[in-house]
């Protein structure tokens, strides 16, 4: 009986089959098995037909150990396809997740911070006008560094005096422990320059509304890592690329963690805790934490 492999369609050489589709690589392999079930009724045929035993056997073999391997060789390409396709859908759907996660985020931002301006509007007119006072402005914006390195201006209601650059560089000059305490925290716990006014507004974490409009904007969000200056990223050495993937927030781990009591490299360290674990669920636990800590004054000054 004479059979013809006509019928099976050829689609090249099998170095070709890692660049085919899932689906072809399936076929294809339905398609080699029927080839291995035609080759053994052809090796029957000439087992049946042969003269020589030897001649039999190896045509036996050699037939059956490459078909063999290239049914193996097929199957490997497969199941490896298959496990890269699920590993890659489970990428793509983290990602199609955490954009999920982000535009709501984004979102929450924005109607919040736009009902709280509007209903927080009697406040920040009281403050103003007890803030300017002395002469001065009542919203201050200092640069700060946000997603991506851009720059902005963090806007806090005014605390200090209105000549507060010039007195910081006497003070730095005259004083060793306030210019030790400065180039080590950015800050200073008793700082001269703050006023009676200011140290309330501190005190209580009212200095912090206008930056409301900062989130509106999208220079910030309710939550993130501490907005900081441009002179302070070296602080943060390798994880700098990671500080700068994320969008400052008003509150954040450092807020509720201590605020202005704990040292720099433990803002660091918290700071960068917070982009690599941060979730939806995460935001919110800092939020309700948040209003404990602002009532408790903890680490204001």
């Amino acid at each position: 009986m004479a059979l013809s492999l006509s019928a099976f369609p050829a689609f090249g050489c099998y170095r070709r089959l890692p660049s085919v589709s899932m689906r072809r690589l399936i076929s294809r392999a339905i398609a080699a098995w029927l080839v291995v079930q035609a080759c053994e009724l052809a090796i029957g045929y000439l087992l049946r037909n042969a003269d020589a035993v030897a001649l039999r056997w190896s045509i036996a073999w050699t037939l059956l150990s490459a078909f063999g391997m290239l049914l193996a060789r097929l199957m490997m390409r497969c199941f490896q396809r298959l496990h890269l396709w699920r590993r890659n859908s489970g990428k793509r759907e983290a990602a199609a997740s955490m954009r999920s996660q982000r535009a709501l985020k984004r979102a929450f931002d924005l109607v919040t911070s736009a009902m709280l301006l509007v209903v927080l509007c009697p406040v920040f007119c009281v403050i103003s006008l007890v803030v300017r006072r002395d002469g001065g402005r009542a919203i201050f914006g200092h640069e700060r560094v946000g997603r991506g390195g851009k720059k902005f201006a963090c806007l806090k209601f005014r605390t200090m005096v209105t000549d507060a650059d010039v007195v910081l560089a006497d003070l730095l000059a005259i004083d060793a422990k306030a210019r030790e305490m400065w180039e080590r925290e950015f800050k200073l716990k008793d700082d001269i320059r703050v006023t009676p006014v200011g140290r309330l507004l501190r005190a209580t974490s009212l200095d912090e509304l206008p930056q409301l409009w900062n989130v509106l904007r999208g220079d910030m969000s309710l939550v993130g890592p501490r907005p900081i200056v441009e002179a302070e990223l070296e602080k943060y050495g390798e994880f700098k690329t990671r500080y700068l993937s994320a969008t400052p927030g008003m509150t954040g781990l450092w807020q509720i963690s201590g605020r202005n009591d704990v040292d720099y490299a433990t803002r660091v360290s918290l700071d960068t805790a917070y982009i690599s674990n941060w979730s939806l669920g995460e935001d919110f636990r800092i939020l309700f934490k948040t209003f404990n800590v602002v009532l408790r004054r903890v680490g204001a000054y």
